[in-house]
């Protein structure tokens, strides 16, 4: 029985160092994945802040095309305001026109100023005075005509380079608005970039920390044999020591039972015994 105990016994250990081995083997398996699994996720992290940051320039960059928008709203409106009333100053022009004296400009002046140096300078009657000026006055009139044909053409003219700076201010605008959206649309591309990185990689974690797990369960599972080993291997020599034990008490009680009777057989002989041979004898009461 003890043989087969100790066959059993030596199995036992074999398998212990074997899951032993074993455990050390799938828990550095199952380390290695952890590290790997560590390293993806913070990978993603900082793909995650990244894509925070271009969703960040993305958003601030589409509000300054809203408000470049609402600008180029503002000087569109004005341009065709300014259209408009370069349209009507036109058309005004053409109909004042249809008044337009038979003495030009510069002939009109010229007289005007004529009669007002007659009058500061001749000594003239009363009648011939206001004569004078009755046709300074008609004069004056007809002049009115061009002065208020220049106001026009001054307003045109000052509407004109308005709509020029306008036109460029436009233009300016619009090239910042697309500018400004191409560099959103980088920004964005970047951001889904990112993301579908995290997705990528997100999905690689998943499956390393699937896979970490099943080696930890394994490792549970090797740990738990190794526990019933370790247990089985402590019963059984438990087992061993106390059938040697039991074995040792009998060759023991054996040898003191032999012991005995040659020390009985001593005394009768009239022989002496031993001091172990007479604690022997008084162990069994024979003496």
């Amino acid at each position: 029985m003890v043989e087969d105990l100790r066959r059993r016994l030596a199995l036992l250990e074999n398998e212990v160092n074997v899951l032993r081995s074993e455990i050390e083997k799938v828990s550095g398996e199952a380390r290695l994945i952890a590290e790997e699994r560590n390293r993806i996720n913070a990978r993603v992290k900082e793909l995650r802040v990244e894509a925070a940051n271009f969703r960040d320039k993305r958003n601030a960059l589409n509000e300054e095309v809203r408000g470049l928008k609402v600008m180029l709203g503002e000087l569109r409106r004005e341009y065709d305001e300014r259209v408009n009333a370069l349209r009507e100053l036109r058309q005004r022009i053409k109909e004042h026109l249809r008044a337009k004296p038979s003495r030009d400009e510069e002939s009109l002046k010229k007289e005007i100023a004529e009669l007002d140096w007659r009058i500061q300078t001749t000594p003239l009657s009363l009648d011939e005075e206001k004569r004078i000026i009755e046709r300074i006055r008609t004069l004056e009139s007809q002049l009115s005509f061009y002065l208020k044909l220049n106001s026009m053409r001054d307003e045109i003219s000052a509407i004109e380079k308005r709509l020029e700076t306008l036109r460029e201010e436009i233009s300016s605008c619009k090239n910042r608005i697309a500018e400004t959206i191409a560099k959103s649309q980088d920004f964005h591309d970047k951001m889904v970039e990112r993301l579908k990185e995290v997705g990528r990689l997100r999905a690689e974690a998943d499956e390393l920390h699937k896979k970490y797990l099943e080696k930890r369960g394994k490792v549970d599972e090797l740990r738990l044999k190794y526990r019933e080993s370790l247990n089985q291997i402590s019963a059984i020599r438990k087992i061993i020591r106390e059938e040697e034990e039991r074995k040792k008490a009998e060759f023991i009680s054996a040898l003191k039972e032999k012991i005995g009777k040659e020390a009985l057989e001593k005394l009768k002989r009239g022989e002496k015994i031993s001091f172990e041979e007479f604690k022997i004898l008084a162990e069994q009461g024979k003496i």
